[in-house]
């Protein structure tokens, strides 16, 4: 319980540094970042279990999946294409947990959770990357120019 505590306030602050941001790619893959997670919790709610294979998580991991793919493929940065990389982890989880039943529920919840730290990274670091290139054409437009 505390984990998951710990792991949504993670979340909430990483989402308002980058909704203070206003740069778009990070926002988009913040969004989409919550609200697979809140997602997640609600599955989770409707009864969803780590103790046999869920559709729900499953359902949840894939949509995920393809807006990140989506996103990448649209965007022109490169730092885009670790989320569905990150994201295809936790969906060939769920298939692996429906192909071997025996996997213990610890490991399988484990498994699916621990990738959403990377990609909030990422993120994270798109979003002050952002925030640094707007700080530095604020300071030189003529250099901002050049790139």
């Amino acid at each position: 319980m505390i984990r998951a505590v710990i792991y949504l306030i993670l979340l909430l602050a990483v989402l308002a540094y980058v909704e203070r941001s206003k740069w778009r790619e990070p926002r988009i893959a913040i969004w989409t970042l919550t609200a697979a997670s809140f997602l997640t919790l609600a599955a989770a709610l409707l009864g969803a279990t780590f103790y046999t294979g869920s559709w729900l998580f499953t359902l949840v991991d894939l949509v995920a999946f393809a807006v990140f793919l989506a996103h990448a493929l649209k965007s022109h940065f490169y730092w885009t294409l670790c989320l569905p990389a990150f994201q295809l982890i936790p969906c060939m989880v769920n298939l692996a947990k429906f192909v071997a039943p025996d996997i213990l529920p610890r490991i399988y919840a484990d498994s699916q959770s621990i990738w959403a730290y990377p990609q909030m990274l990422v993120i994270l670091l798109a979003a002050i990357w952002a925030n640094q290139k707007s700080k530095a054409a604020r300071r030189s437009p003529m250099s901002a120019s050049l790139e």
